[in-house]
């Protein structure tokens, strides 16, 4: 390989390109002190990828670029290009012909290194330098600075020629670079053992406790596949005992209810009946005194009305013997008195008849208003009957959520898993008077079950669990993402004065004011009216912008839809609000219901009072009609008897007061008898009637124990079958995160109920044993496992490479080893003929300080020009200590020959004579090497086969041009005058 061209532009004082071009041999550059002949050797040295600015002669590597002069201005970059022969395959790079340029831009300081104008590595560069054998650091480029250090060198230092000579620079920067590699690597080394060492204290417990909790997550996988199953066996069992005790306890709980209200009426009637009775026996008791008064009088008139009768029939019959006239005086008396009783008679028959029919309308009346109240009584059952069923229909949906959306039901069911999260549906939170319940839920409509939540995030986990579970859907409504909706002022202005305008929607309602922003999310911008026409007439006033209601709930949406007709509450709004009302509507139908019943039995009681009446007073004018007509017939028979013993026709006179007196008491004792004979009779039948209901009350009040006892008992089961199926369904909730439904459709019972039960008490107890366990510990042992199982294999693969490292380090040392020694060998042979040469005959060597360490021993010069016994190196003249470091130098081209040499004035400390030997040696060795000589020693260049002249005819400008010797001499002894 051989340069055939250098080229440089912008480099120190190259300011116009220069271009040089060789055909090998020996190439003399020449020219005047500053004339920048040097600054080829540092262009050279420069692409070669030389990084110290002080080795180019300057403080930065900036100063490498032109940096202007009085006729030029500085330059923005440097570029140097060299153009190399590879016909012989010196470099492995596959081209004969190829270059290498180096670029610097001024304030970058980024070097751009090209090779055939592609950009490469600076160890591109390198790597091209160390294989060709003309590195920087190599004697390819050798300075009248290499050659005094040469000789002035410590033993140390001089052995890094016979490195470059020996080509073991490579190796040796191959070592240095493994040798940092090395010391990386053990360093990593260290710290990776130190990591494996930490991860190795971790992993100990960690194992621990990841086999712990591996057994606890087994044993917990294993409990959930029996206990599910067994949860949901036994929620089966007693959902359905529940629905039969429930069923039964409704049916308790209205027969109980039953009992109570005819206990609440028999005990009312008791208690009626029984101040009934005190009340009749006090009136019979003072009726009995006036009656026995009446007696007493009756008595004495009777006896007195009877003697004179006796009398008059004695007289009449002839018992005793009376003048005629006086018969016929008792006839006619007689006569009068039976008169006096038939008129009497005839009256008290037309009184009573006239009596017995008002009794007997008052009982007519009395039997309608029973039949009132009975119906009223039957009426408020039947409400009352009903209120219980909706009561009960309105539990129902209260406590099973069976009017709701499958979704929404599963979240609610749920709600304990979402804690502080999830608030409930719009309906739960709203609270809505009554009169805007429709018109609410035709605004609301399904919104009324959308899931109220305070994110998004919380949302997303619901919905997450629903779809693990086949839970159904729903909707949600996160707080965090919502914002409030209203209407425009100007719009406002122009509703608020409508006569027919109620109000916002949002206005009309309450909630509790952390939801504010919910409430004007769905009704904000809702207008609430009157009625449809209404309706109509503000849609029209908001131009069709706003959605409009009515209070029956009729809508006209925004652009004018309408929606209406006969609304029904959906049972979700206001439900709370309904139960109420019934729960208060029932104790009033129950009281109606009482009421009615007490009247009634008032009533039949007064009826009864006064149909006893009429019997007595029907037996009585059965009596008196009889004895009417007894005394007619004997009237009858006595007015003939008169007539014809008087022969007159028989008129009526004044009828005595002791008939009138007589008849008036009879009427009284006629009237008080019936009255208290009614009474005692109604007495007699409320005794009955008390003992009946007091018998009735005793057995009622029994069977309500009894159904109390029973109802207890049932209730009690039922308390503890609804704890345990709360319990259960949180524990799936809550635990297992499953719902019910879930639950029954992917796990089922493989054993036994009973082996079942006891497959779950020993595993809890197994779970329990196991005490604390670190679920994370599962992940955590994996996690630190698989990096400590990494580190490991870095561990292992960094040994490795320490180990491969140190082989190769070994083998570099060996290779070195030889390679200086065999270098020294050919060297000195060399040497000590190139010295002869020079010197004219001694001879001269090179050796080793230490050869025990070979790697790292300096080494020395041995040299005894003739006639000289000369020991130390420094003791020769500056020519001489010049001369030897020359022949040692071309001794190690001619040993090993390089493919390029520069050499920039060497020779200007040797006198004409070993001047002309240097040139001379020159061409010898010219056959292996390239010669570029920066010189300015007439012996030198009268000795090259080719001159180029360096000058500066623009200043500090440096231009060059080929010249002949006699030219050159010309030019140099111009300059040197």
């Amino acid at each position: 390989m051989k340069l055939i061209k250098v080229e440089a532009e912008g480099f120190k004082s190259f300011a116009d390109k220069i271009s040089l071009s060789f055909d090998g041999g020996v190439v003399g550059i020449v020219g005047p002190n500053g004339s920048g002949k040097s600054n080829i050797n540092d262009a050279i040295r420069w692409v070669l990828g030389e990084q110290s600015s002080k080795a180019l002669r300057g403080d930065t590597m900036d100063d490498v670029i032109f940096s202007g002069s009085k006729t030029e201005k500085p330059m923005d970059k440097s570029i140097v290009t060299l153009t190399f022969d590879n016909s012989d395959g010196e470099v492995s790079i596959p081209h004969k012909i190829f270059t290498i340029s180096r670029v610097l831009e001024r304030g970058k300081g980024n070097n751009t290194y090209f090779i055939n104008d592609q950009v490469v590595r600076f160890k591109d560069i390198r790597d091209i330098a160390y294989e060709s054998g003309i590195s920087k650091s190599s004697l390819a480029i050798i300075s009248q600075g290499t050659v005094s250090d040469i000789a002035q060198a410590t033993p140390e230092q001089r052995r890094g020629i016979i490195e470059d000579a020996a080509g073991t620079s490579k190796y040796k920067s191959k070592k240095v670079e493994a040798l940092r590699k090395l010391e990386k690597t053990t360093e990593t080394l260290d710290k990776v053992n130190t990591v494996v060492e930490e991860l190795e204290k971790q992993l100990k417990p960690l194992e621990k406790q990841s086999e712990k909790a591996q057994i606890y997550i087994a044993k917990s996988n294993e409990l959930k596949e029996v206990e599910v199953a067994l949860l949901v066996n036994d929620l089966l069992h007693y959902k359905e005992r529940v629905e039969i005790l429930k069923n039964e306890i409704d049916g308790f709980q209205e027969t109980k209810e039953d009992l109570e209200q005819k206990i609440q009426i028999d005990e009312q009637k008791l208690n009626d009946n029984l101040e009934y009775k005190k009340n009749l026996d006090e009136e019979v008791i003072e009726l009995s005194k006036e009656l026995d008064q009446i007696n007493e009088k009756l008595q004495a008139l009777e006896i007195q009305f009877k003697n004179e009768e006796m009398r008059r029939e004695m007289i009449i019959s002839g018992q005793i013997s009376t003048a005629s006239h006086e018969r016929i005086n008792a006839l006619k008396k007689e006569l009068e008195s039976l008169s006096s009783q038939i008129n009497h008679l005839e009256s008290w028959k037309d009184k009573t008849s006239e009596e017995l029919g008002i009794k007997r309308r008052e009982i007519e009346k009395i039997e309608m208003q029973v039949a009132e109240l009975r119906m009223r009584e039957n009426s408020s059952k039947t409400k009352l009957m009903k209120a219980k069923s909706k009561l009960d229909v309105l539990n129902d949906y209260k406590d099973s959520k069976s009017n709701l959306f499958k979704g929404t039901k599963t979240v609610l069911d749920n709600g304990t898993l979402f804690k502080n999260k999830m608030f409930g549906t719009v309906a739960d939170l709203i609270s809505i008077p009554e009169k805007y319940i429709l018109a609410m839920d035709s605004i609301l409509q399904n919104a009324v079950q959308h899931i109220v939540v305070e994110d998004s995030e919380t949302a997303v986990k619901i919905i997450e669990f629903l779809k693990d579970n086949n839970g159904g859907r729903a909707t949600f409504i996160p707080l965090s993402s919502i914002s409030s909706k209203e209407i425009k002022s100007e719009y406002l202005v122009k509703i608020r004065t409508h006569s027919g305008f109620i109000g916002i929607a949002s206005d009309l309602v309450s909630i509790d004011p952390k939801f504010d922003v919910l409430v004007n999310f769905l009704l904000g911008n809702v207008i609430v009216v009157e009625d449809i026409k209404i309706a109509n007439e503000i849609s029209h006033l908001v131009d069709k912008k706003y959605l409009v209601v009515s209070l029956d709930g009729d809508l006209i949406r925004p652009g004018g839809i309408m929606t209406g007709g006969t609304k029904q509450n959906s049972n979700i709004l206001g439900i709370e609000n309904q139960i109420e009302q019934i729960k208060n509507i029932i104790p009033q139908l129950e009281e109606i219901v009482l009421l009615a019943s007490q009247d009634i039995s008032k009533l039949e009681s007064l009826k009864g009072e006064r149909q006893s009446y009429i019997d007595q007073l029907t037996i009585e004018f059965v009596k008196n009609n009889e004895k009417l007509i007894s005394i007619k017939e004997k009237f009858s028979s006595l007015k003939i008897d008169y007539e014809s013993h008087s022969q007159e026709k028989f008129k009526e006179s004044n009828i005595q007061s002791i008939d009138v007196e007589l008849n008036n008491y009879r009427d009284k004792k006629s009237s008080l008898s019936a009255t208290i004979k009614s009474k005692k009779d109604k007495l007699e039948q409320l005794t009955n009637v008390i003992n009946q209901l007091q018998k009735s009350k005793k057995e009622l009040e029994k069977s309500l124990r009894l159904i109390i006892e029973s109802f207890s008992d049932k209730a009690t089961e039922k308390t503890k079958a609804d704890f345990y199926i709360n319990d259960a369904n949180k524990r799936l909730s809550e635990h297992y995160h499953l719902t019910f439904d879930s639950a029954r459709e992917n796990f089922k019972l493989t054993k036994s109920i009973e082996e079942s039960r006891q497959i779950v008490s020993t595993l809890k107890t197994e779970i329990s044993e196991l005490g604390n366990v670190n679920l994370d510990a599962i992940q955590m042992y994996q996690e630190i496992k698989e990096r400590h199982n990494d580190i490991y294999k870095d561990k292992v693969e960094l040994e490795e490479a320490k180990r491969i490292i140190n082989e190769a380090i070994a083998e570099m040392d060996k290779i070195i080893i030889s390679r200086i020694n065999n270098t020294m060998d050919i060297v000195n042979e060399e040497f000590n003929l190139v010295f002869k040469e020079m010197f004219g005959g001694g001879e001269a060597r090179i050796f080793l300080l230490d050869s025990n360490d070979p790697l790292e021993s300096g080494i020395d010069i041995k040299a005894q020009p003739p006639g000289k016994s000369i020991q130390n190196l420094k003791l020769f003249s500056g020519g001489e200590k010049s001369l030897i470091a020359i022949s040692l130098l071309f001794a190690i081209i001619k040993a090993k020959p390089l493919p390029l040499c520069i050499l920039d004035e060497v020779e200007a400390a040797l006198d004409e004579a070993n001047v002309v030997r240097f040139a001379e040696f020159l061409q010898k060795l010219k056959q292996d090497t390239q010669f570029i000589v920066i010189t300015h020693r007439h012996g030198t260049m009268s000795r090259v086969d080719a001159l180029f002249g360096a000058t500066m005819q623009k200043r500090g400008v440096t231009s060059f041009f080929s010249v002949e010797l006699a030219k050159a001499k010309e030019l140099i002894n111009s300059y040197n005058e």
